[in-house]
């Protein structure tokens, strides 16, 4: 596990760390027009039939590791992120079990967030700042007291993209 953690720290890429290693094949070699453009997220079917695959399976809990320190977020925050007690987190760990399909789609979101805020601020320490503070924008509260739902995982990608782009967000 040491030789993931080391290549995630060199590379910033979180998602194909997460995805490795399912039982299926998948020729993701596929790159259409928007891969080049919007690499942050699946941009064709295959890549979309993988995250299926590895969501029905369920992250391994050493993967499940993984994604927790390259969040650099506690396990309680996870649990919470995640909607289940850190009991039950240690239970999976003690058990050998996989993550379920909610659980694991919500750690699959938050890396490509990850991956994105990563990209857009060009370090994990600028990102994981704009997290912890108060968004205007947002009603004051803090990007990342929104990761518990979908909808504010994507109103978090909206503001990257913004971002990015250099509209004020």
């Amino acid at each position: 596990m040491e030789k993931s953690i080391e290549y995630f720290e060199k590379d910033h890429n979180l998602m194909p760390q997460l995805v490795s290693g399912s039982d299926t094949v998948i020729d993701d070699n596929i790159v259409s027009e928007p891969a080049v453009s919007y690499a942050v997220t699946p941009t064709n079917d295959s890549s979309y039939l993988k995250l299926v695959h590895v969501s029905r399976e369920g992250l391994s809990y050493e993967k499940f590791v993984i994604a927790e320190m390259a969040f650099a977020l506690s396990k309680q925050e996870l649990s919470n992120i995640l909607h289940i007690s850190d009991r039950t987190l240690d239970r999976i760990h003690k058990d050998k079990k996989r993550l379920s399909t909610p659980q694991t789609e919500r750690v699959l979101e938050l890396s490509m967030l990850y991956d994105h805020g990563w990209s857009c601020f060009g370090s994990k320490e600028s990102f994981r700042a704009w997290m912890d503070n108060a968004y205007i924008p947002y009603g004051g509260v803090t990007p990342l007291s929104l990761l518990d739902t979908t909808h504010g995982i994507e109103m978090i990608h909206t503001a990257l993209g913004r971002i990015e782009h250099g509209i004020p967000a």
